[in-house]
């Protein structure tokens, strides 16, 4: 069954006309509203809306002035032959090219990024390129249904103006003397987790910002001061290529949130010729193991899947599940091991690295034994942060599939026992983690190696983005959804007691938090929708499958904030290439948006999302109107934190007072707003967010003949 719930909410304007001097306004262009007003007047629009018919919603792109995503009933794709990667390519880059005016992507070259699979869907997403050089969040989005049908597609791609100067000033020399000026730390004569880039040229602009962004030629500068504790700045600086003026910092270094690949690569293992006579041997490898989700669990002696073994005359090996690979040999071999290589990842560097070596004897079943029940929490570090990323590693594959950014993955570098405490940390394909101390427990151990190679996850597709603290989110949510535990970080201080946990009541967005705390909306969303799905559906089992399926599949998706996020997990769930009718789990993705207050897409073509679409109000009780899946408009709001806005207008005949409230009416919190002007050249008059003592709002203005507006 599909369906969608109508969520209603009643909205009461009362209006009364007194014999009141009106006030003067002063009228401000709104660059945000008035490019998406000349866009939706546009003939590319109107031209898409005749030829395709159906719903359809639009999130406009405030930094770019684009539609960032245009979704609804579905663009059917004539010829379409077959289902895969590759047909569905091929549309997706036809439907850009057919497209380029209404998606405002000018003289700009769109290269593909990522195509990946994600669930139902075979999502893509395009780089911007102007001139050869990258535009840094520049991008055009397709999703392709598996049915043959597009749900969604759009771009946020920078408006790069005719004479564009892509000629710099200074050379990339200066600007790295410039940004490490900037950082105001001293240079780390340490070993550093990643090789630093050189400068590169790109066009920068902050695509996340809310107002109209103007692109800027500058130079990339990669950012690698880490000391041997792991303190220290990892980044990339973007230095102004024609002033010299540092424009940003972007922090490259994702820490666990406590009060590019590495040099070494891995290749399918290469296995020597055999001996005339061989005999199979097998050889297991144990290795005591702290596999518990806790970090004060005790070490468990497991088999060790995925090391990677090198046998004399033999070549390199790699343990299956069991722990165990079989060798061709005549004579007793001796195999010795310093350190723990891997499948999934290089060779694990930090003291107290399990070392030895054993004697295999022709047809005798042998045993490879690391450690011992007694070993120490520096010991039991290497053994755990290798069986955890190694898991890690596979149970994402089993979602996503085997893809070259997994296998890029593969590669990641790992430090244990760094000499601090209390913390790890993400950077470059590398993961970090620290010694026991200061009242914390050696942060090598379960949910914390599943957070920091989540990062890596979040890094490998497209990158890393901290608005709203998404990727912490993301590191958050493979933890808990790789142990079905909502508790993150167990044992971290204290033993049963995490650090963050998947029941928690943080609303979105989260004002003034930091990342760690911000991310937590997206990742209580993910954990209560699977708690929600086993409900409905009677078995956690399918709830797993659900919510991995719907979820951890959208980061192929790089959405680089917690609404798009959360849009892209409604088009992961949909069954037919038509977001306009539902999603098989419509009402649950809904319920587990509402615990988090994150806006999810309302049905397309709500009548009033936007100013533009405003409904008119007349005296006296109106509506009631629904503000379920709307979106939050421009501008922002100078009273409250905003939310799922709808708009409405005012016609005013004479002078007096207007008077607008839900006192009384609504039984929810709510905010009000009050504009004169158009839609484009609004300017405010007044904001309530609370009223009436329960959280309700009432604006009233002195007015005059004209149209007013009310958010």
């Amino acid at each position: 069954m599909r369906f969608k719930p109508h969520a209603v909410a009643i909205l009461a304007a009362i209006l009364a006309s007194l014999a009141v001097a009106p006030r003067a306004q002063q009228k401000q262009l709104d660059p945000v509203l008035l490019a998406e007003s000349e866009w939706r007047a546009s003939d590319s629009w109107r031209d898409f809306l005749r030829d395709h018919g159906g719903e359809w919603s639009v999130t406009w792109s405030a930094a770019t002035g684009t539609p960032k995503a245009i979704w609804g009933s579905g663009v059917p794709l004539p010829g379409w032959r077959e289902n895969s990667l590759v047909e569905a390519r091929r549309h997706a880059v036809a439907l850009l090219e057919s497209n380029r005016e209404l998606l405002r992507l000018g003289g700009s070259e769109l290269r593909e990024q990522i195509g990946a699979r994600m669930h139902r869907i075979w999502s893509f997403k395009f780089q911007q390129f102007y001139h050869d050089l990258e535009v840094v969040g520049g991008r055009a989005d397709v999703r392709v249904h598996m049915k043959g049908r597009v749900p969604m597609f759009g771009s946020t791609a920078v408006q790069i103006p005719d004479g564009f100067v892509t000629t710099p000033a200074i050379n990339g020399e200066a600007a790295w003397l410039i940004a490490w000026q900037d950082l105001g730390e001293k240079p780390s004569l340490a070993s550093q987790p990643a090789m630093p880039a050189m400068p590169r040229l790109v066009i920068y602009s902050d695509v996340q910002s809310q107002s109209m962004q103007a692109p800027k030629l500058a130079y990339e500068v990669a950012i690698s001061n880490v000391e041997a504790n792991g303190e220290g700045s990892i980044g990339r600086s973007y230095v102004d290529a024609l002033t010299g003026k540092v424009i940003a910092f972007v922090s490259d270094k994702h820490e666990c949130g406590f009060p590019g690949c590495t040099l070494a690569t891995h290749r399918p293992a290469k296995v020597a010729a055999k001996p005339m006579i061989p005999v199979p041997t097998t050889v297991t490898v144990m290795g005591w193991t702290r596999i518990g989700d806790d970090a004060y669990d005790p070490l468990v002696n497991v088999p060790m899947p995925g090391l990677e073994i090198s046998v004399p005359n033999i070549g390199t090996v790699i343990t299956d599940a069991n722990g165990q690979f079989v060798i061709d040999i005549t004579t007793s071999t001796t195999i010795s091991l310093s350190g723990l290589n891997g499948r999934h990842h290089a060779l694990v560097s930090g003291n107290n690295a399990p070392a030895g070596s054993w004697t295999v004897t022709p047809g005798v079943a042998a045993t490879i034994q690391l450690l011992t029940s007694s070993a120490s929490t520096n010991e039991g570090a290497h053994t755990s942060v290798s069986w955890w990323t190694d898991l890690t590693n596979e149970w994402t594959r089993a979602i996503l599939g085997n893809s070259p950014q997994l296998d890029t993955a593969s590669n990641i570098g790992i430090t244990v026992n760094r000499t601090s405490t209390c913390n790890a940390y993400y950077t470059g394909n590398t993961i970090n983690f620290y010694q026991a101390g200061g009242g914390c427990a050696n942060t090598a151990f379960s949910t914390v190696v599943s957070h920091e190679w989540g990062h890596g996850l979040d890094d490998r597709y497209g990158g890393i983005s901290q608005t709203d603290g998404l990727s912490e989110g993301w590191g958050d949510i493979v933890g808990l959804y790789i142990v079905d535990s909502p508790i993150l970080g167990s044992g971290f201080q204290t033993s049963g007691v995490g650090i963050r946990n998947g029941n928690n009541t943080t609303q979105y967005p989260c004002s003034g938090c930091g990342v760690h705390t911000a991310g937590q909306s997206w990742m209580g969303f993910a954990w209560k929708l699977r708690n929600r799905l086993e409900t409905t559906y009677g078995s956690r089992a399918t709830a797993i499958s659900i919510s991995n399926s719907i979820v951890v599949s959208t980061v192929v998706a790089d959405a680089t904030n917690q609404q798009d996020a959360v849009f892209e997990v409604f088009v992961a769930d949909d069954d037919d290439g038509n977001l306009s009718n539902g999603t098989p789990n419509y009402t649950d993705l809904v319920w587990a948006c509402d615990q988090h207050s994150l806006p999810y897409p309302g049905q397309p073509g709500l009548p009033n999302d936007e100013c533009v679409d405003a409904i008119a109000l007349t005296a006296g009780v109106n509506g009631p109107f629904s503000s379920s899946g709307a979106f939050t408009s421009s501008p922002s709001w100078p009273c409250a934190s905003g939310g799922s806005d709808v708009w409405f207008s005012v016609d005013i005949t004479g002078n007096g007072t207007l008077s607008v409230t839900t006192c009384g009416y609504a039984s929810w919190d709510t905010a009000m707003q009050l504009f004169s002007g158009s839609c484009g050249s609004l300017s405010s008059i007044v904001c309530n967010d609370d009223d009436c003592g329960s959280y309700r709002s009432t604006v009233s203005a002195t007015v005059s003949p004209g149209t007013y507006y009310v958010r």
